[in-house]
């Protein structure tokens, strides 16, 4: 005899199956958020492993350019010293008086300026009258704007004794009120900070002098082949030199610049570094 089939035994089956695809699909909910983070982890330690590779990059280059330019200064130093720049160093003869030079190093071109600092504006002994003049020269603020300025500076340098702040650095001057980093930026290629004395000079720096100074800037001398300075003859010097070497890899053009005092200094060498700045990209002209 064939046993009778309950009416709700196929309801009671349905009735389980239902529990069993929730089941399935909170499941299938759960390796899918898996597999979305895991996505998201991975290409957080792609993008980290690029960003590192990159930094890297930038770093050796940065202490590829440093030792190239401190080599070249090096060099063009004791070709000043003994007296060894000759006229296929230089682009004329006349240029022997404004020492600079072009090297290649390890297949890297490498050309080296020293400025006297005496054709520079020291901030340490110059005028109210001197600083605005150079202000308004570079353009970046008016005749009136820049004697505002320059006075600031003046009083912040040789204010009441109780006041008085030494400039024991160029960026020592963004501590006065009014100046920025534009400001120091624009005027960081015409002045100087000596540490004692002011730096004897034949003569104060006006017009023409910032000329020449503006075509020996590093922007200036990027944009020619040679990266040399226009040749032109500067007065008598005390050994004290800004020296400016610009290094071209690929498209890009790196500074390397030093301020050097002929004369005995540590490691036996003939002449005293007093200031490094650290390499930075020469921007492009616009």
């Amino acid at each position: 005899m064939t046993p009778s089939r309950s009416p709700f035994a196929g309801a009671s089956g349905r009735g389980r199956s239902r529990p069993r695809r929730r089941q399935r699909g909170v499941a299938l909910a759960l390796v899918v958020s898996f597999i979305a983070g895991l996505s998201l982890l991975v290409a957080g330690l792609v993008l980290t492993a690029k960003t590192d590779t990159r930094l890297a990059r930038v770093h050796l280059a940065r202490a590829q350019v440093t030792a190239l330019g401190d080599g070249a200064i090096n060099l063009l130093l004791g070709d000043v010293i003994d007296g060894r720049l000759s006229q296929t160093q230089t682009q004329t003869q006349t240029q022997a008086a404004l020492p600079q030079a072009r090297y290649v190093l390890g297949g890297v071109a490498v050309s080296v300026l020293a400025l006297p600092e005496s054709l520079l504006l020291d901030l340490s002994s110059a005028s109210a009258a001197q600083f605005a003049a150079l202000a308004e020269f570079t353009g970046l603020l008016s005749l009136e704007s820049g004697q505002l300025v320059a006075r600031a500076v003046v009083h912040y340098r040789d204010g009441e004794s109780s006041m008085a702040q030494r400039l024991n650095s160029l960026e020592d001057i963004l501590n006065v009120e009014g100046v920025n980093r534009v400001t120091l930026e624009a005027l960081r290629d015409y002045v100087t900070v000596s540490r004692g004395a002011p730096a004897a000079r034949a003569d104060v720096p006006d017009a023409r002098v910032f000329a020449q100074l503006r075509q020996c800037s590093p922007e200036a001398r990027a944009v020619r082949e040679d990266m040399l300075a226009p040749a032109f003859a500067p007065p008598a010097v005390s050994g004290a030199f800004r020296v400016d070497a610009l290094i071209r890899q690929d498209r890009d053009v790196w500074l390397r610049r030093r301020w050097v005092r002929l004369g005995g200094g540590r490691d036996g060498l003939p002449w005293t570094v007093t200031r490094t700045e650290p390499v930075r990209m020469v921007p492009r002209p616009s």
